[in-house]
């Protein structure tokens, strides 16, 4: 595969200044090897890119990821195919209990980009069941406590736009049990008592967003407050072609 000879041929010695990567990912464009992977819309092309350019480094991995959702986000009008699988893969990092544990608030970042990626109905159209399941793991990875304590305010706006994307009617449509699984997420950090403890706020927050099937992106002003490993639902997510 060619964006595989890429990685291995041209790349490795980027692996070996994963802390040049780290430092200036977030405001240069993407290696290209990388680039190559998201524009093919391939997730596994993604997740295979950013493990070689990481190193093994999880904040240089959490970076990458992040740069993934940047270059996402600039794609979704024009390739949403390819920005919903930049969204699978980028999730897909930071579920590793070490890059969250390493940057919690990257963490918080890429889960809130992606949740703002798959509310698009015509990035959702492309693969409603990876939404679906992006949707749960991103409620899932911001319920975390370390992520959510490093930005109540980014986990409480990705906890409203994964909702939105999975009760929307793209999505029920395919996976009719989306609605009911996402609520049992949102409830489950609802009743999660170190959350309250980091915003005692939370828990109306989350009534608030189950209170409507199209919430807009909510701005946590109300949370009041100072400031396990998440399984990606991969039997809700169809593989990348």
């Amino acid at each position: 595969m060619r964006i595989l000879e890429i990685l291995s041929l041209g790349l490795v010695s980027v692996v070996l200044a994963g802390s040049v990567i780290a430092q200036s990912t977030q405001n240069a464009p993407l290696p290209p090897a990388l680039n190559a992977a998201v524009l093919s819309g391939n997730s596994n092309a993604i997740s295979q890119a950013i493990a070689l350019l990481s190193g093994g480094n999880p904040q240089v991995a959490a970076t990458l990821a992040a740069g993934v959702l940047s270059a996402a986000e600039q794609l979704a009008a024009t390739n949403p195919k390819a920005a919903m699988q930049a969204a699978a893969a980028a999730i897909k990092t930071i579920q590793s209990p070490a890059v969250a544990a390493a940057a919690p608030a990257k963490a918080a970042e890429i889960a809130s980009a992606a949740a703002r990626i798959i509310a698009i109905p015509a990035v959702q159209k492309t693969s409603p069941s990876t939404a679906a399941g992006i949707a749960i793991a991103i409620v899932k990875i911001v319920s975390v406590p370390a992520v959510f304590n490093a930005s109540p305010e980014t986990a409480v706006q990705a906890m409203a736009n994964a909702y939105k994307a999975a009760t929307s009617p793209v999505v029920t449509s395919v996976v009719p049990n989306s609605a009911a699984r996402i609520t049992a997420a949102l409830r489950a950090a609802q009743n999660n008592g170190a959350l309250s403890q980091i915003a005692p706020g939370l828990r109306a927050e989350i009534a608030r967003i189950l209170a409507s099937n199209l919430p807009g992106p909510n701005t946590g002003n109300d949370l009041g407050g100072s400031g396990d490993k998440t399984e990606l639902d991969t039997t809700l997510i169809s593989p990348s072609s």
